[in-house]
């Protein structure tokens, strides 16, 4: 950067903090006084007043230009401190890496790793820490270094990164406490991840230290349910890695929560709609209880009773009968009005898990929810743009309350992420040309507004290029396969050919079709598993349960709920104790939240040649606001 525009940019950056407080070139300060100043500043926790009096050392003739560059570099350390990483990234810029010693290059690189993670810009975090430190490197520098890099990782979703970089600043640990603390964040970040991945992606043989703890996660994964097998699998496990740092204290846990927390009920009842308006969808989710049934080994099945509640009015009765029947847990009903209905009880004397949502906040103890929300998807939708960089959105969605209730879920979350829905419009989903609504979404009558002013103040006919709107990033379409299908490529047509478009899963029909979807390219939407053909550690029931309605692909989502219905039911304890616990099934990453509802991490796809693609990712978990 030119001196200029350095000395500029410094002279800004200190009229910014000093408010008035101006220093004169070449003004003499006594240096006892001014850095005591700063430092007393700094002990005070009054980073702020710390950084304008490293400022002014710097702008003080008095010191060398090494000193005055260590002073700039302290500067911009306490504004970090002092929430202000913006204005610290400006004062880094001004500092050339290669003028300082190692040890201040150091700290430059970590002060802006600090800076771009507070701004929300972990790959210039990462960008910022990517150079190796050279081993000669103090503790705990490199302790600060290899944590920032797991935070960039863990804000990115790519959780197993972050936790290498656990693995990685564990060795530079030797409070007792911090080890503690580091080991469970790592391990919080693997026990994320499906036994699937883990096993994929665990390369080196032991004794290598991060395999360890791969196979350790994995084998507390695949085998939480089985005490037996797991502590076999935990004794291989010390020998194979007799030197492993890993603390006894995870395997205690996994061998505490698999005698104490697995739930091995006798028999479950089947509280779904088998005649009525609904009967097709209550036999899809029946389909898929019963496909799980087959495919658990023998002496692990379940007995299993079905009762039909067509009529809400029936469903209380229903629940009893179950009961007097030997029903120790109970699965559905499976409409919302017929779940408002048995939640009228004041008590649930056995585990009941409900296939639908209810507006309740505190729902009754002993009672679970797990459905195939439209809501909760576009909520992950936000969740996704964020982790993607994005900031502005642009929402397309239906007329219609079904349209609404999509748009309310979403920008409720992209708000609490910090996003901001920039431009809203809705379409007529019987209609198959969308131009009146895309215009309104990308401002582009404003654009033609300003064409035809033009053209009346010069009086002659101008050559005229329509430019969309450019304070969005991407644009949340909610939409199904017909409507999507003609909404891409108007999209094209209207000048966003390069806008992102991120959707729920509503977008896609479940079947591959090259031919329908060829417009469809480049738009992402979160899927799941069952639907997508992602590996999970159940896939082998897909076969068998597929046939059952290959053609019906609202129906084939519901065969995957049914599975994951009866393959959740012995998790359920071990995942309402420990949050950071996963249940990686058929309709997505299920983990339950405070109020016992089992959330859905999707899979992400983008469709390329009229076909949908998984997008790899480490990410299992939501991002944090």
């Amino acid at each position: 950067m030119p001196i200029r525009i350095k000395t500029l940019l410094l002279l800004i950056a200190l009229a910014l903090l000093a408010a008035g407080c101006a220093v004169q070139p070449g003004a003499q300060r006594p240096t006892a006084v001014s850095e005591d100043a700063a430092q007393a500043a700094l002990s005070q926790g009054e980073y702020e007043a710390a950084a304008r009096e490293y400022l002014r050392l710097a702008e003080s003739h008095q010191y060398s230009d090494s000193e005055r560059r260590q002073f700039r570099l302290q500067a911009a350390e306490a504004l970090v401190h002092a929430g202000q990483p913006a204005k610290a990234l400006q004062l880094a810029e001004l500092i050339e890496p290669g003028q300082l010693a190692p040890p201040q290059q150091i700290r430059l690189y970590l002060l802006q790793g600090r800076g771009w993670l507070a701004l929300r810009n972990a790959e210039r975090a990462l960008d910022a820490l990517a150079a190796p430190l050279p081993p000669e490197t103090e503790r705990t520098a490199l302790d600060q270094y290899h944590q920032l890099r797991a935070q960039a990782y863990t804000q990115l979703g790519n959780l197993l990164e972050a936790a290498r970089e656990h693995a990685l600043r564990g060795r530079y640990l030797s409070d007792d406490s911090a080890i503690t603390d580091n080991q469970q964040q790592l391990w919080n970040a693997l026990t994320q991840l499906s036994a699937h991945t883990l096993r994929a992606l665990r390369y080196a043989p032991p004794p290598d230290e991060f395999s360890g703890w791969m196979a350790l996660a994995e084998i507390g994964k695949q085998y939480q349910l089985s005490r037996r097998e797991l502590q076999q699998l935990a004794d291989g496990w010390r020998q194979a890695y007799p030197q492993h740092p890993a603390r006894q204290q995870f395997i205690d846990e996994m061998l505490r929560r698999s005698a104490q927390l697995v739930l091995q009920p006798r028999q479950i009842a089947l509280l779904l709609p088998l005649s009525g308006r609904f009967a097709s969808a209550g036999a899809a989710v029946r389909d898929g209880v019963i496909a799980a049934y087959y495919s658990a080994p023998a002496e692990q099945r379940i007995n299993i009773r079905v009762y039909d509640t067509a009529n809400p009015a029936w469903v209380q009765a229903s629940y009893e009968q179950a009961l007097r029947e030997g029903a120790d847990f109970v699965v559905g009903p499976l409409s919302k009005e017929s779940v408002t209905a048995l939640l009228q009880r004041e008590e649930f004397p056995v585990p009941t898990l409900v296939l639908n949502t209810v507006d309740a906040y505190n729902l009754p103890d002993n009672l679970y929810q797990l459905s195939l929300s439209p809501e909760e998807e576009a909520q992950q939708v936000a969740e996704h743009a964020w982790l993607l960089g994005y900031s502005h959105a642009g929402v397309f969605v239906p007329e219609g309350e079904w349209g609404e209730r999509i748009e309310h879920a979403f920008g409720r979350r992209w708000e609490e992420l910090g996003g901001a829905v920039t431009t809203l419009a809705r379409y007529d989903g019987s209609k198959n040309d969308f131009a009146r609504p895309l215009r309104s979404l990308l401002n582009l009558d404003l654009s033609d507004t300003r064409h035809r002013r033009l053209q009346s103040i010069v009086g002659q006919k101008l050559h005229f290029e329509p430019r969309r709107r450019e304070d969005i990033d991407f644009v949340f379409l909610a939409a199904f396969p017909r409507q999507a299908r003609l909404i891409r490529p108007q999209l094209k047509f209207h000048h966003a050919a390069g806008l992102p478009v991120l959707a729920t899963s509503h977008i896609y029909s479940g079947a591959v079709a090259r031919e329908l979807d060829r417009d469809m390219d480049g738009v992402e939407f979160g899927d799941m598993p069952w639907t997508l053909k992602a590996a999970t550690p159940n896939q082998s029931l897909r076969k068998d349960a597929g046939a059952l309605r290959v053609n019906d692909n609202g129906l084939q989502r519901l065969i995957a709920l049914g599975s994951d219905t009866y393959n959740v039911i012995p998790a359920l304890k071990v995942l309402e104790t420990y949050p950071f616990e996963r249940f990686h099934g058929e309709t997505g990453s299920l983990r339950l939240d405070p109020q016992r509802r089992l959330s859905r991490q999707l899979v992400w796809a983008r469709f390329n040649g009229g076909v949908p693609r998984i997008v790899e990712s480490g990410a299992d978990s939501p991002p944090q606001p």
